[in-house]
């Protein structure tokens, strides 16, 4: 006989919770205001400002950057995004990323070859926000198992994260 298990909780359209890993010397800036244009470029989506809506790989993260700096400690901000203003926003999302998902590895492979956008013609060549697996090494198309990110990448993404009760819970 197979075990029953408790049901979730009703759903309420309640908010996306999304956690980002930083270094506690960076936490009043992005409390202040996320900033996409200081983000790293060469990275799976390209410049933005990156989330998770798992809270130990943020913490992950925070750890790897803080042990990278070693004059900082790990910094987790929590974010409750409004799902309807986000989906507002102009979004490409990635549900699965295996060997041969050739759309999801094009776009991760013009973004860390140094492609400056998202090559749309709309919306400065970005997409506002996209959303997929973590590559863990993107030349040989190998992804991290049971996380994610979401990156947010134009001034319309930034706002909606800093009207979303950032929070430093680390």
């Amino acid at each position: 006989m197979t075990p029953m298990v408790p049901p979730p909780p009703p759903w309420t359209n309640q908010p996306l919770i999304l956690y980002h890993g930083t270094v506690d010397r960076n936490v009043p800036s992005i409390l202040r205001g996320v900033d996409v244009r200081r983000g790293r470029t060469l990275t799976d989506f390209g410049r933005g400002f990156y989330t998770t809506t798992v809270e130990r790989q943020a913490n992950s993260w925070a750890v790897k950057l803080s042990q990278r700096k070693r004059t900082t400690h790990p910094a987790i901000i929590r974010f409750e995004v409004n799902r309807d203003a986000l989906a507002e926003l102009e979004c490409l999302w990635f549900v699965r990323a295996s060997f041969d998902v050739d759309d999801f590895w094009s776009l991760v492979f013009h973004c860390r070859r140094g492609g400056s956008n998202h090559a749309r013609v709309t919306n400065q060549g970005w997409y506002d926000v996209v959303i997929g697996p973590v590559v863990a090494s993107w030349q040989q198309r190998l992804i991290l198992y049971d996380v994610d990110q979401v990156s947010f990448h134009t001034d319309k993404a930034a706002d909606l994260l800093n009207n979303s009760n950032p929070r430093r819970i680390l």
